[in-house]
């Protein structure tokens, strides 16, 4: 016997694959592209629109006409942007901001004891000496709002560091603060303080000034005065402070 035949129709395994077909894929892909096409198109129609409702008109358009100014005490009264007063790009560095002469007189030798440390914002800088009972020194020591870190506000954080030290004085007023006043013609704004470490025994005038967005405080310190000669001491310390002061703000012109 033979062996028996398959049924109808024969079905071969190894059969070649069959071509794409071109009513199927094509039209498919042609879609996606399209689609995205015009998603692209689009979102580019919306970035135009968006900038040029943002930052003017559209290219070709006709210009505006000018509105009218307004009228009253709101249009009076608006400060113009251009009346900012300028700031400072950089801080000098606290040892090279009082003149020389200065702290030679302030600090009557020719090699002084210095103290520094600082950073690109601030700064402080201490001449001394100590002769015995005697002892002399001042201390500089600035503060900048610089405008690449606070932008517009530079300005306004100044006067806010300034008042803040003010408040901060007023709060620390004690029966050894023989002054604490604010100063005319020095800077933006300033203040003077004096006042007597008795722990140190020493006697420290203080002059605080706020110039466009710096803060320079300078301390004269001697040695604690009689009480007899408090007075004096007090008039002579600030004197040298404000004076001091006086000398560092034309560093930082």
């Amino acid at each position: 016997m033979g062996l028996p035949r398959l049924p109808e129709p024969f079905h071969r395994v190894y059969s070649p694959p069959e071509a794409p077909r071109a009513d199927t894929r094509r039209p498919r892909r042609t879609g996606v592209l399209v689609a995205a096409f015009v998603a692209v198109a689009v979102g580019l129609a919306a970035a135009a629109v968006f900038a040029f409702g943002r930052w003017g008109a559209r290219p070709g358009a006709s210009p505006s006409r000018p509105r009218p100014a307004p009228t009253g005490s709101r249009a009076a009264d608006a400060p113009p942007t251009a009346a900012r007063p300028p700031v400072f790009a950089s801080l000098p560095q606290a040892c090279v901001i009082l003149p020389a002469e200065t702290v030679r007189r302030l600090v009557p030798t020719t090699t002084p004891k210095i103290d520094k440390m600082g950073a690109e914002t601030a700064g402080v800088c201490k001449y001394s000496v100590t002769e015995g009972n005697r002892f002399r020194a001042v201390q500089v020591d600035a503060r900048a709002f610089l405008p690449k870190y606070m932008h517009d506000q530079a300005t306004g954080m100044t006067i806010w560091s300034f008042e803040a030290q003010w408040r901060q004085a007023e709060k620390d007023l004690t029966a050894d603060t023989g002054a604490l006043r604010r100063v005319g013609g020095l800077g933006d704004a300033a203040f003077e303080r004096y006042w007597i470490d008795r722990d140190v025994r020493v006697a420290v005038g203080e002059a605080t000034v706020r110039y466009r967005n710096v803060v320079l405080r300078v301390q004269y310190t001697e040695e604690q005065p009689a009480d007899r000669d408090r007075t004096a001491s007090e008039q002579r310390c600030l004197a040298n402070a404000i004076a001091a002061a006086r000398a560092g703000l034309t560093a930082l012109r």
